[in-house]
């Protein structure tokens, strides 16, 4: 008896992350999407749908997405919206929407560094769930929910970053300057 509820609880486990895939896309004006059911992506992204957790920047096939494939990662969005460095960079400072070209780098680093360290712990998670070897048994029971909060969180730097990249489009920051 304990044998089934084993094999049962480990396959529950296997199978919760399957259900929390994130999917996002970038339509025709730009705007970065995300959707957590497949079947509500238009039918012209499907071919340039991410997943949560790809280390790459390869557009996930769309078999991958229906069989339940490894996660994939949203990507940050990185575009240039109009003329970079004239819609509010004062010039003649160096200043763009009132902060200096420095500042807005460092803040581009924090935050970026802020998602690939949970871009890494995702990864570093999904090993865990894959292959729960070594690790108490409640360890193993809260882990798809640490995914899904830690999901969550990577899902909210992502946005950050790239609320940062729309603020910086309105200043007409240069992309050179993002990095």
């Amino acid at each position: 008896m304990k044998r089934i509820i084993s094999v049962l609880a480990l396959t529950l486990l296997w199978s919760l992350p399957v259900k929390a895939e994130t999917y996002t896309w970038t339509d025709k004006s730009g705007t970065v999407n995300f959707s957590d059911d497949y079947s509500s992506i238009p039918k012209q992204y499907r071919r340039k749908v991410r997943k949560l957790g790809d280390m790459d920047a390869a557009p996930a096939a769309a078999d991958t997405a229906k069989d339940g494939g490894g996660q994939q990662p949203v990507r940050p969005s990185t575009s240039v919206i109009g003329n970079p460095g004239t819609a509010g960079a004062d010039s003649a400072n160096g200043l763009y929407g009132g902060k200096k070209a420095e500042v807005w780098q460092q803040e581009f680093k924090a935050r970026e560094a802020e998602y690939k360290r949970l871009e890494r712990e995702l990864t570093q998670l999904e090993g865990l769930i894959k292959n729960p070897v070594g690790i108490s048994q409640e360890r193993m029971w809260g882990l798809p929910q640490e995914f899904r909060e830690t999901q969550k969180r990577y899902n909210e730097a992502i946005k950050s970053y790239n609320d940062l990249n729309d603020a910086a489009n309105k200043v007409g920051l240069p992309a050179e300057l993002r990095k």
